[in-house]
């Protein structure tokens, strides 16, 4: 499958990096404000949220060792990390914990909805952007493009990834709900047609032009 061609060259290391460390914040808030809002959170956080109840530890410190194995996986795939990833795995884990302290829990529902939308805008933004400073993104991300570089589309790779984690985080008894179902079945389409665009914004390829349902 051929791979899209920068028009010039990348933006600048320091502003790829600059954004790729701010993704990570924003990841993290992102999560943090769909776990507050208990309508359901994406099944890397329920694997999260059930890991950590269990062994009883940190949402956060559980991150770190779910990201570890997708990590291991994606080298199995030939998509190494790169040292973004590696920050990435050690300051996510650590900026969820600090933004679970920060972000209230709020009772009524009028709140909490906007509260799960603002979650999955961020986590959406901050990983199309991530992934597109090529400096390495998140160990999923990682796996979705190995998955994509042996043919699979991007949405069907992502929809593929969630599907299994959401089992596993299940089978943990971690929290879900109408947020997880939404992260399940947009994440796939959305990052599919998110990426393309924030690519081109920063001069880089790392996608495959995307075919089938991705077009």
């Amino acid at each position: 499958m051929p791979v899209e061609e920068p028009p010039t060259t990348p933006r600048s290391f320091a502003f790829r990096a600059t954004i790729l460390v701010v993704s990570f914040a924003v990841v993290a808030f992102g999560i943090a404000f769909m776990v507050s809002a208990h309508l359901g959170v994406a099944p890397a956080d329920i694997l999260s949220t059930g890991g950590a109840e269990r062994l009883d530890i940190g949402v956060g410190t559980m991150g770190w060792i779910s990201g570890g194995f997708f990590t291991m996986l994606a080298w199995f795939l030939k998509r190494p990390p790169q040292w973004g990833t590696i920050i990435g795995a050690v300051t996510v884990g650590f900026f969820v914990n600090i933004a679970l302290d920060l972000v209230p829990e709020p009772d009524p529902l009028i709140t909490r909805v906007p509260m799960l939308l603002l979650g999955l805008v961020l986590i959406y933004s901050a990983v199309s952007f991530g992934v597109a400073t090529a400096l390495g993104t998140g160990p999923m991300e990682l796996v979705m493009l190995g998955l994509s570089d042996r043919g699979m589309s991007v949405q069907v790779a992502r929809w593929g990834l969630e599907a299994v984690v959401f089992v596993l985080g299940v089978a943990l008894g971690g929290e879900l709900g109408v947020g997880t179902v939404m992260f399940v079945l947009l994440t796939g389409p959305v990052l599919a047609r998110s990426l393309p665009p924030c690519v081109r914004f920063m001069r880089t390829s790392v996608l495959t032009v995307p075919t089938g349902i991705d077009a």
